[in-house]
């Protein structure tokens, strides 16, 4: 009898678990694919700044004055001896920042500034056979040493907005003021004028000053993007200005005929500017720039204008600009 309660006791467990694991859901092995390892990730969802701040330097060439003959020798075969279009101007650089701002997802206000402040230019020229020259009427008078300088100053400012216009490209639309200031002083030193009060001389400090109001258009955007964290943008820009120039000389010296003048006028004219730029993306939020710009500005006066009877000039500008960028 015991022996019968001993077995019965031990087989009750086995009976009672035998239904409940019966109901359990088998046990599933993981996988491969349910760790995540070998398959490809979701895609990221792309980075989406709302502000951008760009600062850098420019490093810009630009093209010398019109053509205006300052000296020449009293043998017209020899030709001019000193034309204001000699005069040539090195790099200089100035300083580049931009602020942009998304708005409505699609839409981007950008304000622009850059300038070069400080381009010079300098040449001397001596002739003991005598200068002469077609600025003025010297009446008879020869000048032996001929001294020019001359300067010039670029600031510009833009309020652009850019918009969709496929792919990576965008429409460009915008207002830009620049200013371009120009001074040259001209010497033509001259010989005793046997009068026994010195040497003839004559000395003209001129200037101008091209005050530019314009809409402009353009296209922006990327070109190139052979790797995610590298791309190449470019720009380009077609601007309609209205130039408000004045422009004048002051004039001292023994020259009778050679006389002060000041002039104000309203003339159009038109700038094209190209760029390329590289740009490598050091986080999400930081960026480096590199890359050439070039600009062709049509209708303005130069510093020699004045003394070549108010003529326009084109001037080219041309260099680097480096840039680092900051994302928001």
């Amino acid at each position: 009898m015991k022996r019968v309660i001993l077995l019965a006791a031990l087989a009750l467990p086995a009976w009672t678990e035998g239904p409940a694991m019966a109901q359990r859901p088998p046990v599933e092995s993981l996988s491969i694919k349910d760790l995540g390892l070998g398959m490809p990730k979701k895609p990221e969802t792309p980075f989406e700044p709302d502000w951008s701040v760009e600062a850098g330097a420019l490093f810009l060439h630009r093209s010398g004055s019109s053509s205006v003959a300052l000296a020449a020798t009293n043998t017209p075969a020899e030709g001019d001896l000193r034309n204001a279009s000699d005069l040539g101007f090195s790099f200089e650089w100035g300083p580049y920042v931009s602020l942009s701002r998304r708005m409505f997802n699609v839409l981007q206000a950008e304000i622009l500034y850059f300038g070069v402040y400080d381009w010079r230019a300098a040449s001397s020229v001596e002739n003991p056979a005598g200068i002469t020259t077609n600025v003025f009427d010297a009446g008879g008078v020869d000048f032996d040493r001929l001294d020019v300088r001359y300067t010039s100053r670029l600031d510009n400012l833009e309020f652009n907005t850019l918009f969709p216009l496929g792919g990576k490209l965008n429409w460009l639309v915008g207002v830009r003021w620049s200013v371009l200031e120009e001074r040259s002083t001209t010497l033509w030193d001259g010989r005793d004028n046997g009068l026994g009060s010195g040497n003839d001389f004559a000395s003209a400090a001129a200037w101008a000053d091209n005050q530019l109001y314009g809409v402009q258009l353009g296209i922006d955007g990327t070109l190139w993007q052979p790797a995610s964290r590298f791309r190449v943008d470019g720009l380009v820009k077609a601007c309609v200005y209205t130039n408000r120039m004045s422009a004048g000389r002051d004039v001292t010296g023994t020259i009778e005929a050679f006389a002060s003048d000041r002039r104000k006028s309203t003339r159009m004219a038109f700038l094209a500017e190209l760029g390329l730029m590289g740009r490598f993306e050091l986080t999400q939020h930081f960026i480096l720039g590199a890359g050439y710009h070039v600009a062709w500005l049509d209708g303005v006066a130069s510093g020699f204008s004045p003394l070549g009877g108010q003529r326009l000039s084109t001037v080219l500008f041309h260099g680097m600009r480096a840039t680092i960028e900051a994302r928001w």
